[in-house]
């Protein structure tokens, strides 16, 4: 038995996000801030609905009619690439892959040499 998995408020977010950046990409002039507030919620939608839409469909759990709705929206995004590259905005990933770890800064460690202390890279 499969269970349905609520998935509307994810598409109606990205589709709200694609119409404002079509709206954005219609305008001569931007005013203070308006690619900047809209670079973070675009950002905020592909991290976090469109990935767990990208992760539903690689585990094969969406039902046929979401699929053709999230195949339907990956077009629709990759429709948007040159206005994406016009606003310096964050591309969409289409594949489930683990986060990002970040980097763990290590600092200063004791060194044999003369020189004491060497900082570590990386």
């Amino acid at each position: 038995m499969t269970t349905a998995i609520g998935i509307d408020d994810d598409f109606e977010l990205l589709n709200e996000q694609i119409q404002a950046l079509r709206q954005l990409g219609d305008k001569d002039e931007l005013e203070e801030g308006e690619s900047y507030d809209f670079s973070i919620r675009w950002g905020a939608a592909l991290a976090g609905r469109l990935r767990r839409l990208v992760h539903y469909s690689a585990q094969g759990i969406l039902s046929e009619a979401d699929e053709r709705r999230f195949q339907s929206l990956c077009d629709e995004l990759r429709r948007l690439s040159e206005l994406i590259d016009r606003f310096d905005l964050a591309h969409p990933v289409f594949t489930d892959s683990p986060p990002a770890k970040a980097k763990r800064h290590r600092g200063a460690r004791r060194s044999s040499s003369r020189r004491g202390l060497r900082l570590r890279s990386g």
